[in-house]
């Protein structure tokens, strides 16, 4: 499993961009900081460091895409309800807390890793799960969904 996101996260510049936010394939963006987003789009590389909302959807791109997380995450709202979607070949990797209201959608060969021992995982929607999908570490799950 890979390292704690710590360290790295020390290093990043605070997040000063907009409300929406995408990060293009071959794009390696990392920051810290806390924001509400409208949504996020990642086709490429995207490090996050801090507490983040996101009121729509989060969608992460088939072959390339990587979203790692360090603190908090949390997308939709209560009576919003809103996704995860990670499209094959793509890697949510989370370390800390995340929170979705409404589903979190792992597509055929899709990854979510687990950093470290203390994250925990809140979702009000269902697990979603294709073939060949890949849950990888240790993960407090509040819900029971996996």
């Amino acid at each position: 499993l890979s390292q704690s996101l710590a360290a790295t996260c020390e290093t990043l510049p605070d997040y000063e961009g907009t409300s929406k936010l995408v990060v293009n394939e071959g794009e390696d963006i990392g920051f810290k900081g806390a924001k509400r987003f409208n949504y996020i789009n990642v086709s490429g590389s995207l490090l996050m460091c801090g507490s983040w909302t996101v009121i729509n959807d989060v969608d992460i791109k088939k072959d390339n895409g990587l979203l790692e997380m360090n603190g908090t995450l949390v997308v939709g709202r209560n009576r919003k309800r809103k996704e995860i979607e990670i499209q094959e070949g793509a890697v949510l990797r989370i370390e800390g807390n995340l929170t979705i209201y409404g589903d979190l959608d792992l597509k055929n060969g899709s990854t979510i890793e687990f950093i470290g021992t203390d994250s925990v995982v809140n979702i009000f929607g269902e697990v979603k799960m294709g073939d060949n999908v890949t849950v990888a570490g240790e993960f407090e799950d509040v819900q029971n969904k996996f």
